[in-house]
């Protein structure tokens, strides 16, 4: 009865499933919290619930990461940036710009570079080159573990500002480089590793043959 209520209700207003994940999520929040834990383990361990729940109760989970997709993206997330984009200590930052240069390359070797590595047989060297850069972007990572950091006390806030700024930067310079460097030599199939087929003629009879 009741699942067939839940299921009733999924895409109606009412919108069921999606409020109760949302209960779900904020009650194991305080439980965490309680504890002392962090808030991180709290929301995983809804996620992990609603998916079992789910599957036990043959609902459609896709629908469902959709919808929350569209609320996350489209509301929690940009409050979360705006509220962190308020706390970012810019002062800090002019202090000490050498500290930022080094977590921007340091974003650049620990994120970028394997993927020289673990495309090597994959991709040519440029497109390995591009996507080092790609992948070193990175903003939403820093800015929670700048969050957890500070809330635990063993991130000082000058370094915690120069890590966000350092993925502020990531953003706006690494994924230009990697524009430019496509733009000024577009791949041939042959770089690409496509081996190019052999002219037809070759392959195909003359006519009255």
């Amino acid at each position: 009865m009741v699942q067939r209520i839940v299921r009733e209700g999924q895409d109606e207003t009412a919108q069921i499933t999606l409020r109760g994940a949302m209960v779900l999520l904020f009650a194991l929040l305080a439980v965490a919290s309680r504890f002392g834990l962090d808030v991180v383990l709290g929301a995983l361990l809804a996620g992990m619930v609603l998916r079992g729940w789910a599957r036990q109760s043959n609902m459609d989970i896709t629908g469902l990461e959709h919808k929350f997709d569209a609320v996350g993206y489209g509301i929690f997330i940009p409050i979360f940036f705006v509220s962190s984009g308020m706390s970012l200590d810019l002062t800090a930052i002019a202090r000490d710009p050498l500290r930022l240069l080094i977590f921007l390359a340091l974003l650049l070797v620990v994120r970028g570079l394997p993927s020289l590595l673990v495309y090597r047989h994959a991709l040519p060297a440029r497109q390995r080159v591009e996507m080092t850069f790609i992948t070193a972007t990175t903003l939403p990572l820093l800015i929670a573990l700048v969050d957890i950091g500070q809330q635990d006390g063993v991130m000082l806030p000058a370094t915690a500002a120069a890590l966000v700024g350092a993925g502020v930067l990531s953003v706006l310079l690494y994924p230009l480089v990697a524009v430019t460097l496509h733009r000024s030599a577009p791949l041939t199939p042959a770089g690409a590793g496509i081996i190019a087929e052999e002219n037809g003629s070759q392959d195909q009879p003359a006519a009255g043959e």
